[in-house]
């Protein structure tokens, strides 16, 4: 039975590839030529350092490579893992089928291998086979490292069957549309724990760890066996048998405990999902007081927020910044042994260095966040153009929503961490002041992107905007925000700083001396007149800001008002009849 669904399988996918379209094809010879270069890159880097590698460094660069895999296998196995077990188009066929249930799931395991596995396990082994080339290891060392590579593969994509299956049994079916969100953010916060692991484990850094020989791990560590066979191996030792017999049995014990739970978290946790929430509670009715109607403005924004508000998978965009706040500030710190107590400082000094940084996380965010405003209407593009609404009117309604919500998440964190630092009073007003108005114009820009590069795809809500835009869109963010910072940062640089000034403008030519002779002239403005200059740069500030949102959101009118296109990314759950 097996090998039937497996050539099935085979059929399935030579068929799927010959339909493909030619833009398909594009993708994927873009796609080898991306990974080939990357191999190149990372081989050639290998051999150049091949003859520091010896020893007890060798075996903590395998231990902690070893662990990466694993991560990256369960982060981006994940989505893959979902697909096979749930969203299989054959499925619907094989269910109905007089087919035990553990040969479909074994079907599915092993076709998980020509994915993502697959790609890491070339990435992995080409540059590691080519260092065993260039030193000219033992022969023993390549069956060996092809086979703990095996096992250490196994263990990985083991781990993501069990996230999904042990998962499906505890998300409810009304929340079905959250199921990838959540596995994302526990996947994350997982592989972040993973890879920092050896770092919490021990006192010194682990790069301290790896060229000092120290072991990154204990003995009894799996990650241990593994890079203890390969070391062994490549000496030509036969002390390699016993911690590869223990790696390969760890796989084969993963691979039976993720399975322990096909019938339960495989067939039944597949007809939850397609069958929806079941049974709902009535719910009492309530009188209901009539209500004015809003402006359309306040109306489309308050439409907007209630959609973000229904969806979990809507505030993923904000996953970063918790990694980046929590990772790698707090553990950063921790982990190198100082306190929380060192980030302090003077505030004149950390006041206009958190401004900058503020900045750049609300480029990142405001311009993502206004774009996928625009795609958000896929299924709803019909209602919006028969609404007796003009373009500016749902232009405005998407901006200022788009511009609040991040707005108010961010500021939230800057009080805190203002509170933190000791910042004055008028700090903390100047500082959001400020950036209420620079970044507006940031979510001009991405709701423009978002009238013309729309894209939705239901299996990947967060991927709301075409490739090329959301790359432009990530340029014209940071290049706008440099434009806004010039009078921003002249509001900052204290007067003292006109001499320095001075002499860069007197030593440099082109633009670095034109743009050093500039700021000399409006520091000595400054310290004739420091009030005039302050509030000639609050208006340039508010000009550029405002005139740059204006500019963008007219367009964005005019483009809906027009019509607006949004690629629509094919389903892959269920064929169309």
């Amino acid at each position: 039975m097996m090998k039937v669904l497996l050539a099935n399988q085979w059929k399935i996918f030579i068929n799927t590839f010959k339909s493909q379209s030619s833009k398909s094809y594009v993708g994927y010879l873009i796609t080898f030529l991306l990974i080939g270069f990357f191999l190149i890159w990372i081989t050639n880097g290998i051999v150049a350092i091949s003859g520091s590698l010896s020893g007890y460094i060798f075996e903590g660069v395998l231990a902690y490579g070893m662990l990466a895999v694993i991560g990256f296998l369960i982060l981006f196995g994940l989505p893959q893992v979902f697909k096979q077990l749930y969203s299989a188009t054959d499925l619907n066929l094989l269910f109905t089928m007089p087919i035990p249930t553990k040969y479909i799931f074994w079907t599915k395991y092993i076709q998980s291998f020509a994915g993502i596995p697959l790609i890491f396990f070339i990435i992995v082994i080409v540059p590691m086979f080519t260092y065993g080339a260039t030193v000219g290891v033992h022969m023993l060392y390549y069956p060996v490292f092809f086979l703990v590579l095996l096992a250490v593969m196994v263990i990985g994509l083991s781990i993501a069957y069990l996230f999904n299956l042990l998962l499906i049994q505890i998300i409810p079916a009304s929340r079905a549309n959250e199921f990838m969100t959540v596995m994302s953010v526990l996947s994350g916060v997982f592989v972040y724990l993973l890879i920092i692991l050896p770092d919490m484990m021990a006192e010194r850094s682990l790069t301290e760890m790896i060229l000092t020989g120290l072991p990154l791990f204990p003995e009894w560590v799996p990650l241990t066996w593994a890079s203890k066979a390969i070391s062994e191996a490549s000496t030509g030792s036969f002390g390699f048998i016993l911690p590869l017999t223990m790696m390969v049995t760890l796989a084969i014990i993963s691979v039976l405990f993720a399975s322990i739970f096909v019938e339960k978290g495989f067939r039944t946790g597949w007809v939850k999902l397609s069958e929806g929430g079941g049974k709902r509670k009535k719910k009492t009715s309530e009188k209901v007081s009539k209500a004015e109607p809003n402006h359309p403005v306040i109306a489309i924004g308050k439409k907007e927020w209630l959609v973000m508000k229904r969806d979990m998978r809507e505030w993923l965009v904000f996953l970063p910044l918790l990694f980046f706040f929590v990772g790698y500030i707090f553990t950063g710190v921790i982990n190198g042994g100082g306190s929380l107590s060192d980030l302090r400082g003077p505030h004149e000094v950390t006041w206009p260095v958190a401004q900058v940084i503020f900045l750049l996380i609300y480029a990142m965010f405001n311009g993502q966040i206004a774009s996928s405003s625009v795609a958000r209407e896929a299924n709803n593009l019909w209602i919006l153009r028969i609404l007796p609404l003009s373009g500016k009117e749902i232009a405005l309604g998407k901006l200022w929503i788009s511009w609040l919500i991040p707005f108010v998440v961010l500021t939230v964190i800057e009080i805190i961490v203002g509170l933190f630092l000791g910042w004055t009073v008028l700090q903390f007003i100047a500082g959001i002041a400020m950036k209420a108005v620079m970044t507006i114009g940031i979510s001009g820009i991405g709701l423009w992107f978002g009238t013309i590069g729309a894209k939705y795809n239901p299996e990947n809500p967060q991927n709301r905007l075409k490739f090329g835009s959301a790359l432009l869109l990530f340029i014209a963010s940071y290049v706008y925000l440099l434009l806004a910072l010039i009078p921003y940062v002249l509001l900052l640089i204290p007067t003292e700083a006109k001499e320095l000034a001075q002499e860069v403008a007197s030593d440099s030519s082109g633009v670095f001396g034109l743009a050093a002779s500039f700021v000399h002239t409006v520091l000595v403005w400054k310290e004739a007149s420091p009030v005039l200059v302050t509030l000639l740069g609050i208006i340039l500030l508010v000009v550029v800001s405002v005139g740059i949102c204006a500019l963008f959101t007219s367009l964005s009118a005019r483009k809906m008002e027009q019509g607006i296109e949004i690629e629509m990314v094919q389903q892959t759950k269920s064929l169309r009849l």
